[in-house]
């Protein structure tokens, strides 16, 4: 099977996977979708996308783990990283950096259900690592956000690095 074909597949089965949770009449919260209102999925989505950002910028790797589901998957700069990889990068990533200062802005979430929502985002990283090199880029990121027990973490994530833009 080709590369696209895998790719299209994997998005496919994603969506049927987020459509099929939605079934259940109510969230685990205990409120009915049918009234479609979920925009306390918004706010709480909201809260653990800035406790990711606090953890990130606190440079605490154990913090930024444990938003990630076990099968959390990312696509950083058209690479494929596992869960597995990312713990094994923050933990390595995380102690040689002096300061970690980003600014999020753009800052979108869709909710897809009662326990599944997306949010979107740009962002402007200025990295200093213990050795002195900064590290400046900028773009998108997105999160896939899923509840499971009440508990918000993370099950894919897409994000791109691009060179800060003259201002």
């Amino acid at each position: 099977m080709s590369e696209g074909r895998r790719i299209i597949l994997t998005l496919l089965l994603t969506v049927a996977v987020v459509a099929g949770c939605n079934e259940n009449p109510s969230s685990e919260t205990g409120k009915s979708v049918e009234s479609g209102d979920l925009s306390y999925v918004t706010s709480e989505v909201e809260a653990a996308v800035w406790a990711f950002h606090a953890a990130d910028t606190a440079r605490n790797a154990e913090a930024v783990i444990m938003l990630l589901w076990p099968e959390f998957e990312m696509l950083v700069d058209g690479n494929r990283v596992s869960y597995d990889d990312a713990a094994a990068g923050s933990r390595e990533f995380m102690p040689s950096l002096e300061i970690f200062a980003t600014d999020w802005s753009d800052l979108r979430i869709t909710p897809l259900g009662p326990d599944h929502a997306v949010a979107s985002f740009r962002f402007r990283d200025s990295i200093v690592t213990k050795t002195g090199n900064l590290i400046q880029a900028q773009g998108p990121t997105t999160f896939v956000w899923e509840r499971r027990h009440g508990e918000w973490r993370i099950l894919f994530a897409d994000a791109d690095h691009y060179p800060l833009a003259d201002e």
